[in-house]
């Protein structure tokens, strides 16, 4: 008899993430302006890179994006069913802190109104679905923790290198600020290459700082974007008797939405044709791999025009018809992709065939486990409960098992320590 972790419930994880978002700021206006003033300063015989925004855009460009709009965009994901990653940038741009609030200058809206509306959206609309995470502290310049200002480095750019220890307090103070508003996150995101030239030390940074702030031992980070590669889980620093480590999310493809910019609009086609076939999603689908899109909040918006959020619609509406009874694909926050293949690596299987019985143990807990067994089964327990049989993929769920051919599938909650499946064929 074997046994194989196949993908949660059979299905293909998809995920959204959502980068350079935080309450009330239009990032990408005050990134422009920000980054155009420094090469001002240090490069004053340089004309910007395309990469460091347009002036002639920028000046058509809102400073703040408005409570409504979110409230919009958070509800039709809901409603939808997307889940992913959603940024909350501790201290966008050094214009003000998310624990303190905003100065009135920003806000063309009652401010105290608008601060208030946008925690609660994250708070009780995105949270649900998407994990909340840091994008470091400003998403521009490096901000000296001792006295909270502005330096001339950059978080994306300049600063590859820090010291581990100060790279580990910068990512603590990123954690507790969003903690200061009752938002403990399960990782964070990189702000463009933060971290990529020494990934082994930022991620282990990362790893320290979540079970210093948040007691969470499996945290996740997100760094790679790769268009040209099949995407995978990496998991690092693997303490496997005590259960921590951090997993590398990947994403497959973006940003095709409204772009960083929000004026360069992207197409659905890029994400996935009409007819399912063409675009980037689809070989990855049928692969079975983690199928994790990325865009940036400022594109959504496309500076009022929400033409980014149509391309959403576009390709979600796709990707329902690629999967119209919903048995290829299972949308998932990217912290339950993390801890999913965590427990797929480092569960231990044991098959104990002639007691007809499957042994699992681990330190790596995780939802919809999901087992095949080369053999027909009758009925199955699970530490003593018995699972439901269904009887087709469309209603497979937790607590259930069916069987397809010769193969059985089984799916269940999977908690630390063991596990025993009692079968009977």
């Amino acid at each position: 008899m074997n046994v194989t972790v196949c993908n949660p419930l059979l299905r293909t994880p998809l995920s959204l993430i959502v980068d350079d978002s935080c309450p009330v700021i239009n990032l990408t206006y005050y990134w422009i302006q920000q980054r155009h003033a420094w090469k001002a300063r240090h490069q004053p015989n340089v004309p910007p890179d395309r990469w460091e925004g347009d002036a002639a855009q920028h000046k058509k460009m809102p400073p703040t994006i408005p409570a409504d709009f979110a409230w919009e965009w958070a509800e039709w994901c809901w409603e939808n069913g997307v889940k992913g990653k959603f940024s909350l940038i501790p201290y966008p741009a050094g214009v003000g802190r998310v624990d303190e609030g905003f100065p009135a200058q920003v806000f063309e809206k009652s401010p105290t109104h608008e601060y208030q509306s946008w925690l609660r959206i994250y708070r009780e609309i995105i949270w649900p679905n998407f994990d909340l995470t840091p994008e470091m502290l400003t998403h521009t310049a490096v901000v000296d923790l001792d006295t909270f200002s502005l330096t001339e480095e950059w978080e994306q750019v300049e600063w590859v290198d820090p010291p581990i220890d100060k790279l580990t307090d910068y990512i603590i103070t990123a954690m507790e600020m969003l903690n200061n508003v009752g938002i403990p996150c399960e990782g964070v995101t990189s702000p463009g290459a933060f971290g990529k030239r020494q990934e082994a030390a930022y991620s282990k940074a990362v790893l320290t700082a979540s079970q210093e702030v948040n007691n969470d031992p499996r945290p996740f980070y997100f760094l790679w974007l790769k268009h040209d590669e099949l995407p995978d889980v990496p998991i690092w620093h693997v303490d496997k008797k005590n259960g921590s480590a951090i997993a590398s999310i990947v994403a497959c493809a973006g940003d095709w939405f409204g772009g960083w910019t929000g004026y360069d609009l992207g197409n659905a086609d890029q994400f996935i044709t009409e007819d399912g076939q063409g675009g980037r999603l689809p070989p990855i689908l049928e692969k079975e791999l983690p199928c994790v899109l990325v865009g940036h909040w400022p594109g959504f918006y496309f500076n009022g025009e929400k033409l980014g959020f149509d391309v959403l619609k576009t390709v979600k509406s796709r990707l329902d018809n690629y999967d119209p009874d919903g048995t290829k694909t299972l949308w998932m926050k990217t912290s339950e992709i993390g801890h999913y293949w965590m427990a797929r690596e480092f569960t231990d299987v044991a098959v104990l065939e002639e007691q007809q019985q499957i042994n699992l143990c681990t330190q790596f807990p995780t939802a919809n486990f999901t087992l095949a067994i080369d053999t027909p089964v009758r009925h199955i327990q699970v530490n003593g409960w018995d699972l439901r049989e269904v009887h087709s993929r469309r209603d497979f769920r937790r607590d259930t098992f069916f069987c397809e051919g010769k193969h059985t599938y089984v799916a269940f909650d999977l908690e630390i320590g063991e596990t025993e499946l009692v079968l009977t064929v």
